[in-house]
């Protein structure tokens, strides 16, 4: 007996993700250029009911736009904000290395259009200058998942290009570096061999791409316009989120998969919201927005349940949120207000992000704290970058041009748009979020043990979902036959369960429908929190297969399907177990997939 499909299906599709655009089944060459091409720009919001996110959707509220989620306080949600740098020059850009252990990040000094670029811990100790591209260096983007590389933003001759760094031995190399387009701030898919990133031509409004890491298989993504700086995937890579203004007067926030199709506006409010970071888990949502009037740090969960503003009155609007490795931590750019007691005003980077100079004004919060240990005392390492010892030396400079202002602010680098004036390197401590809703979760699935199981005998399943989250009014399991077969034995812990046959009207997530196999929906009432619902399902495979093909009892083996979902009370909408799964089931909704040998 084995349960593969599920872990087999993702592997594939991963393996699917890092072949070339050329290759594969359906493969993307195939699709046109993404822009224009009927079925395959399908462009919608997301008050139609369900999010889009890796492979699948996720319902989350019916009849409103995502982004109006009940807004809550940070009260046990943010631990602490800690202030890593403190130095009167603008600190910025910084990303996490693959083990979280240390910050890179650059350093634009006062009337210089150069950026030097800075390694230092977690904790913000032994704070050095790494030499990585300095005379030419706009921002660092993203290190790939293996941290063997980093992808960054040079500018040369005003022109902006999207190069790599190998952390291993300084090498530098060219993605995409076009002498009539701005190209820039790319972000890893989780296999780290394809980057999405931001292309500008002449005076149109900039694009999303996507290139293999070599540089080969260019490919416009959707029809969105004037997009952010700042990008990321969803966690299986399936997906990429990032913010456009389409034009609108703010930017919204929007995804699309990884191959151009299923372009979905995920916010439209009345404010912006930019530069988002999914967590590691795929579970939130980091971004910048100005809904409190000024831009802050804001974070969101992916069903759309709830927001929340983490910081206040710090300005962070050319911050590029990013979560570390482990989910615990947020690093962003921001102004550290117990050094700077004198009001100031921000600049704006880019025209795309809005900014009221009245509301850019810094207040005093004392609840942020200073861990600060350099400055202008820095050292410069000249070793490159090996494991812990994470370093970079003075060869991966490779030309001395001075950067300066790209014609797309978005992209371009300089004193005058490279952001806010005295901007320090923060980090967002998160604590425990909090439980706004119903969560299901499969805990168990069990099948009868291979000695017990033989062809032309019965499968018995067994099935425990647990709310995870708040009481629920209802709940439900969902289990399904798509090899079809004779349900002997039905029972559970619930309150009420249905069999429908093959033939039967069913509910499926466009309308009614036909059953075209068997399936078995479990419903209980008053599913509490941590409370536990078992499903006991006795099937004997069908004899008879369609089309006169080889029966069921004469194969290797059955398939079935399995869902959950939980009512959320408050939104009046329905959690789902699971969230992403590339399978969907005869209703079109997300399933797992198991499978169980026959002997």
């Amino acid at each position: 007996m084995r349960i593969m499909y599920r872990y087999l299906a993702l592997f594939l599709s991963l393996v699917f993700l890092t072949s070339p655009a050329s290759a594969g089944p359906g493969a993307v060459s195939e699709y046109g250029n993404f822009t224009g091409g009927p079925g395959w720009n399908t462009t919608q919001n997301a008050s139609e009911n369900y999010f889009y996110s890796d492979s699948g959707l996720i319902c989350v509220v019916t009849g409103e736009v995502g982004g109006y989620g009940e807004e809550i306080y940070p009260d046990g949600l943010v631990e602490d904000i800690t202030f890593l740098t403190d130095s009167p020059e603008s600190e910025l850009f910084p990303v996490w290395t693959a083990d979280g252990n240390y910050i890179m990040y650059t350093v634009q000094r006062d009337g210089s259009e150069n950026s030097e670029s800075y390694i230092m811990k977690a904790n913000g100790s032994e704070i050095e200058q790494t030499g990585i591209m300095e005379g030419n260096l706009t921002g660092f983007n993203d290190i790939d998942p293996n941290g063997t590389e980093l992808v960054l933003t040079k500018s040369i001759n005003s022109q902006p290009g999207l190069y790599l760094m190998s952390l291993e031995n300084g090498t530098v190399t060219s993605v995409v570096d076009d002498s009539d387009k701005s190209e820039g701030w790319g972000a890893w898919c989780r296999l780290g061999r394809k980057i999405v990133y931001t292309q500008k031509s002449g005076d149109s409004p900039s694009q999303l791409w996507i290139v293999d890491r070599d540089g080969s298989n260019k490919i416009r993504l959707g029809t969105s316009e004037d997009i952010g700086i700042g990008k990321d995937w969803c966690p299986l890579g399936l997906k990429i989120l990032y913010s456009a203004k389409n034009s609108k007067e703010k930017p919204d926030l929007w995804v699309i998969d990884w191959y151009g199709t299923n372009q979905t506006q995920l916010t439209d409010t009345p404010y912006g919201e930019w530069n988002p970071s999914f967590s590691p888990d795929g579970k939130r949502i980091v971004y910048v927005s100005d809904e409190g009037g000024k831009p802050e740090i804001w974070l969101r969960d992916i069903e759309g349940n709830y927001r929340a503003r983490l910081t206040n009155n710090i300005g962070v609007v050319d911050s590029i949120p990013r979560w570390s490795p482990d989910g615990s931590k947020i690093v962003f750019t921001g102004h550290n207000l117990q050094n700077n007691s004198d009001n100031f005003t921000m600049i704006n980077p880019d025209p795309d992000i809005p900014t009221d100079s009245n509301n850019a004004i810094i207040a005093e919060n004392p609840a942020i704290t200073n861990n600060s240990t350099a400055g202008d005392n820095s050292t410069v390492k000249d070793s490159y970058v090996t494991g812990d010892n994470f370093t970079a030396g003075s060869n991966s400079v490779i030309a001395n041009n001075s950067a300066t202002n790209g014609p797309d602010s978005t992209l371009g680098n300089g004193s005058t748009d490279s952001g806010m004036s005295g901007s320090e390197i923060a980090v967002i401590k998160l604590g425990t979020a909090p439980a706004v809703s119903s969560l299901p979760k499969v805990t168990s699935v069990k099948i009868d043990s291979p000695d017990e199981i033989s062809k032309g005998g019965t499968v018995t399943i067994s099935i425990t979902v647990k709310n995870e989250g708040l009481n629920a009014s209802e709940g439900y399991i969902w289990v399904s036959f798509p090899e079809g077969g004779e349900l002997e034995k039905v029972e559970g812990t619930g309150s009420d369960i249905k069999i429908y046959p093959k033939g039967s009207l069913i509910q499926g997530k466009n309308g009614n429908l036909t059953a075209q196999y068997p399936l078995v929906k479990f419903v209980e009432y008053e599913w509490n929190e941590e409370q536990e619902e078992n499903l006991n399902i006795t099937l004997m495979p069908n004899n008879e297969a369609p089309n006169n093909e080889t029966p069921n009892n004469e194969t290797e083996g059955i398939t079935f399907f399995v869902r959950a979902a939980l009512e959320n009370d408050l939104a009046g909408t329905y959690m789902k177990d699971p969230q992403f799964s590339e399978y969907l089931d005869q209703q079109g909704l997300e399933v797992y997939k198991y499978s169980v040998d026959l002997s």
